[in-house]
């Protein structure tokens, strides 16, 4: 349950018909912040002017969990060669790598016949992944921050010591040599350890 100001109690008590839209803030990984909304007009929410004619943003339904769990969300972006973000059309920005280790973050905002926003709760955010890329749709699976704590182990670790060997269930180490390096998962498996 989440806790509302006054104005929108009221707003939802007395409204027969409520205006309602999705807010999108998208943060590359070199901090630009890009905001868009799927309204039929610009929305402006503390400060920020969120977009709606620069590209077409439809996603996949939400879930909310009373427990901990690692979710992710389809976002489908709809644009033509004209829609520009980083100074470059969608499309090529994507292939260049602008979306690598991005977050979008997602909002679903109340407003008023006059596209005041009044409030606006965080529904999900995670991590960017393009999904597919073609024609004129950008899909990205955005995948939640909490999808490292399944994870038994850091990934892309490089330990340097000794020559690492696998006995069975044991993991034993040589001093021998020096001059080789254990990739995680700690116990490694042959595949995984580099001469």
């Amino acid at each position: 349950m989440q806790a509302v100001s006054d104005e929108l109690a009221e707003y939802l008590n007395s409204s027969k018909h409520l205006l309602v839209c999705d807010l999108y803030t998208l943060t590359l990984f070199n901090g630009n912040v890009y905001y868009f909304t799927n309204a039929d007009r610009d929305i402006t929410l503390n400060g920020n002017t969120y977009l709606h004619d620069t590209c077409l943003w439809k996603r996949q339904q939400t879930k909310i969990n009373n427990v901990l769990s690692v979710d992710s969300m389809t976002v489908s972006i709809y644009a033509t060669p004209d829609d520009h973000i980083a100074g470059k059309s969608i499309f090529q920005a994507a292939h260049d790598g602008f979306f690598d280790r991005a977050t979008l973050a997602l909002s679903k905002c109340f407003r008023r016949n006059d596209n005041e926003a009044m409030y606006a709760s965080e529904r999900f955010s995670g991590n960017v992944e393009i999904k597919q890329c073609g024609g004129l749709q950008l899909q990205l699976t955005v995948k939640s921050k909490v999808q490292g704590l399944s994870q038994e182990f850091p990934l892309r670790k490089f330990y340097p010591a000794g020559t690492y060997s696998s006995n069975g269930s044991q993991v034993s180490a040589s001093t021998d040599g020096n001059s080789t390096t254990c990739v995680a998962p700690f116990k490694p498996l042959k595949e995984v350890v580099m001469p």
